[in-house]
Formats: structure tokens, C-alpha cells, sequence
């Protein structure tokens, strides 16, 4: 499934008309449009005028700006007045171009106003259907971005291109929003090599006219650089992207691709990024780091980690977290913490080997009476991947306590596995050797 692109617009009103009298209808986004000297635009008569000017009022009463003193007229508005207004003077003779498309601009403003999309680009395209050389380049710029934008949120992707081709044709400079929209429109038409290249004009524009760059600007390359597999590229702009603008989507996503890469450290380090900015809220998230930082040797960081999951609620106390706490622990050589969480393992213990590692946690601290019980409980209660190493460590703590009898009886089960039998047979020896040389001793003492 394709990642959707949202392009929000602010349409632009329709480029009204301006005179001495101060009114303005909008011609104020293209102020700073140059009209080129050979376009000879006709006059706008004042009959023509009081017409656009009265059915301005009528589409937006608020729009119209008032004189200080003067009170705000009693209007109300009524657009579909105004397209009959406008209408009917489409009908009058001895209207010049100039004149012509002012009326269907402001026609256009009265149908958006009644969202009746489809005649509001038709208006706009009568506009354009006038004498180019006899209409104000404010104006054809007007109708024609209002058109690739309307036809853009009407998914017709192809006729939004060829106006955008027009205005980029007409435009005195290039426009970074523009190309950006340009950009999303051949992504939608799956065009993906067009798109990335009016989406790296994007970024060019915006650096030539020392604009900011937008966020969303940047991220579709990230989506077009995918679509076209071309994953080194994504950790480019990513690996820019973090730094530009540090969301958690965008760590996620490079380490993802990072670990795609088989390039762990980099995975690791990311994602540890994205922990200490406090980016992470979900017990997965946690989870997952804490295993992947054990996975890398980084035992303490992944148990310190785990615990404060543990303390700010987000994980959940059961088995397989407690076990990967303890685990942490243990390869930390944090044996008394590690102890302590195997023994709050147990409660969840469905099979003996959390036991039998509270067992080896035991007697790594030299608790071997503690270790003996574990090691039993673990036998007792079975399903141990290993039984023959949890009967040949019992045989070792056993040996400890000097229980030489049952360390003989749990080697003697431990040598029953190939792996373990030379070892275990070699304590056998030496138990039978000790109990020969102490009931040496004893007759010696005992004068026996």
C-alpha cells in the first residue's frame, strides 16, 4: 500500500479589482507579480466596476474593506445573487477582455462560495479563454493556480500538471509550495522519478531563496526514495531529517533500516537515541531495546532500562520480563539484584528453568544451601530444556555443603548425557576419593 501524501491548500480568492478608491478584491497575493510591458490590458469601465464591486459584496459583505467613519454596509450575503448579477452582465455589449475576465473571476469566487466546484472551474477557465496579451498577468496567475488546485483535490492529477506547467510558464520565479504540489501530483499518478525530481527542485528552490525548509518537503523524498527502492538514499535524507526535525517516526524509521542493513550498531544507537529523548511510551519499545542492548553486551544499560519501565508502569510484570531483568542482571554480574529478580520470576513460573537460573544466581554468591532447593524445585517441576545440566550443577553446590551422597547421586544422572559424562564422572571419583581419605581420617582420629 502506497503512503498517502496530504496536501492542504488554501485557495486563493478570486484576483478581484483595484482602484483609486482604495477597494481591493484580492489582488493582493500577486502584488509582487511584474506585468510585462507587452500586455496592453484594456481599461476596466466604471459601469463594470460598480458591478464587480456590488457583487463582491454580495459573495462576502466582509470582504469589502470599510473607510474609517464610515459605517459597515447592511448586506447580507447571497452569493447566488451575485451569479445572476454577474451573469446578466456578461450579456452587455462592448465589454473588453480585461472586462470579461474580471466578471468570470469574481464569478468563480461566487460558485466556490456556493461549493459548486465544477462551474467554479469552469469560470477560471474562462478567464484564461481570453486574449492572453489583454489580461493581467496577476490575473491569469490567479485563475490558473486556483485551477491545479481544484483539480488536484478533485484527483485529476494529469489536468492539475498541465496548469501547473502553465503557471511555472507565466511565473516570474519559481515557487517552492508549487513544485512541491507538482511533486505530490506524479506521486499520485505513480510517476515516482518525476515526482523525486521536482521534490529535490523543492528543496533547491527553497535553498536559492534562503527559505526555511519544510518539514513534509523534505519527508517526500524519503517516500519517493522508497517507492523507488532506493533504501541508502531514505537513510540519507533520514539521517538529515533527524536533525532537522527529531521525531520519533523518523528514528524508528532509520533504525529500522539501519537493522535492515544488518548495520546493529547503528540500529542500536538510534533507537537508544530515541529512548533518551523520551520518545518512547510503549512497553514493545522498552522491550525491545532492553533485549537488543543485551543482545550487544550493554547488560547493565538494558537491566537499568527494563527496571525504570518497570517503575513508571509502562512494562508489565510477568515472566518474560522479569526473566529478561534478571538475565540483564546476571551478565551484569549484578548478582544480588539478579537474584532478586529470579525470585520475583518464580511467581510466574510455568516450568522449572527460572528456578534452575535463581539456582546458578544463588551460587554464584556462594549461597549453595539456597541453590540446592532451586536446583530441586527445578527438577520437580520439570520441562527444563537441560536436566542433565541442572543435576550436574545441583552435584556442584551439593559438593559445597560437602552432601557428598546426593552430589554422587546427581552426577551419577548428569553422566547419563554424553556432553557432561566425563566431567561427571570425574567428581564421582573425587567424592569417592574425599569419603575414603575423611573415613581414613576418622579411623585415624578414632584410633579405629
Amino acid at each position: 500500500m502506497r503512503l498517502l501524501i496530504v496536501v492542504s491548500f488554501l485557495f486563493l480568492l478570486p484576483v478581484g479589482i483595484q482602484s483609486t478608491t482604495g477597494i481591493n478584491l484580492g489582488q493582493a497575493a500577486f502584488a509582487e507579480a511584474k506585468e510585462p510591458p507587452k500586455r496592453k490590458v484594456p481599461p476596466l469601465k466604471e459601469r463594470t466596476y460598480k458591478v464587480l464591486s456590488e457583487a463582491q459584496l454580495l459573495i462576502d459583505p466582509d470582504s469589502v474593506p470599510v473607510e474609517e467613519g464610515e459605517e459597515k454596509p447592511d448586506v447580507q450575503a447571497n452569493p447566488q445573487a451575485a451569479v445572476e448579477l454577474l451573469k446578466k452582465s456578461l450579456e452587455r455589449r462592448g465589454l473588453n477582455a480585461y472586462e470579461v475576465a474580471q466578471i468570470w473571476n469574481t464569478l468563480a469566487f461566487a460558485y466556490y462560495t456556493l461549493n459548486d466546484v465544477p462551474n467554479t472551474m469552469k469560470a477560471y477557465e474562462a478567464v484564461l479563454a481570453q486574449p492572453q496579451l489583454q489580461v493581467s498577468l496577476a490575473l491569469e496567475l490567479g485563475a490558473t493556480r486556483s485551477l491545479f488546485q481544484l483539480y488536484y483535490a478533485d484527483e485529476n492529477y494529469r489536468k492539475s500538471l498541465e496548469y501547473i506547467a502553465r503557471w511555472e510558464k507565466i511565473n516570474a520565479t519559481r515557487d517552492a509550495t508549487v513544485t512541491y504540489i507538482k511533486a505530490t501530483a506524479f506521486y499520485q499518478l505513480e510517476e515516482y522519478r518525476d515526482a523525486l525530481s521536482a521534490a529535490i527542485d523543492v528543496e533547491d528552490i527553497a535553498r536559492e531563496q534562503e527559505r526555511t525548509l519544510k518539514e513534509n518537503w523534505l519527508y517526500l523524498q524519503v517516500i519517493l526514495y522508497n517507492e523507488l527502492k532506493d533504501f541508502d538514499n531514505v537513510i540519507v535524507v533520514l539521517e538529515r531529517m533527524i536533525v532537522l526535525f527529531p521525531k520519533k517516526q523518523y528514528w524508528m524509521h532509520l533504525a529500522g533500516l539501519y537493522a535492515e542493513k544488518e548495520w546493529e550498531d547503528k540500529a542500536l544507537s538510534a533507537y537508544y537515541a530515541a529512548y533518551v529523548q523520551d520518545m518512547f511510551e510503549k512497553e514493545t519499545e522498552i522491550v525491545m531495546l532492553s533485549q537488543r542492548l543485551l543482545n550487544a553486551e550493554v547488560p547493565f544499560e538494558a537491566a537499568r532500562i527494563l527496571k525504570k519501565g518497570f517503575d513508571d508502569g509502562i512494562v508489565e510484570k510477568n515472566e518474560k520480563n522479569i526473566r529478561l531483568l534478571a538475565s540483564s542482571y546476571t551478565m551484569a554480574q549484578e548478582f544480588n539484584k539478579a537474584i532478586a529478580a529470579w525470585q520475583e520470576a518464580t511467581e510466574f513460573a510455568e516450568d522449572g528453568e527460572i528456578y534452575y537460573r535463581l539456582a546458578q544466581a544463588l551460587s554464584n554468591e556462594d549461597r549453595h544451601s539456597e541453590a540446592v532447593k532451586s536446583y530441586r524445585e527445578a527438577l520437580k517441576i520439570g520441562d527444563l530444556n537441560r536436566p542433565e545440566d541442572v543435576n550436574f550443577w545441583l552435584g556442584i553446590s551439593l559438593m559445597q555443603i560437602e552432601e557428598w551422597d546426593g552430589a554422587k547421586k546427581a552426577f551419577s544422572v548428569a553422566a547419563k548425557d554424553k556432553s557432561k559424562a566425563k566431567s561427571a564422572n570425574q567428581y564421582i571419583k573425587y567424592i569417592n576419593g574425599e569419603k575414603r581419605r575423611l573415613a581414613a581420617l576418622k579411623d585415624m582420629i578414632t584410633g579405629g
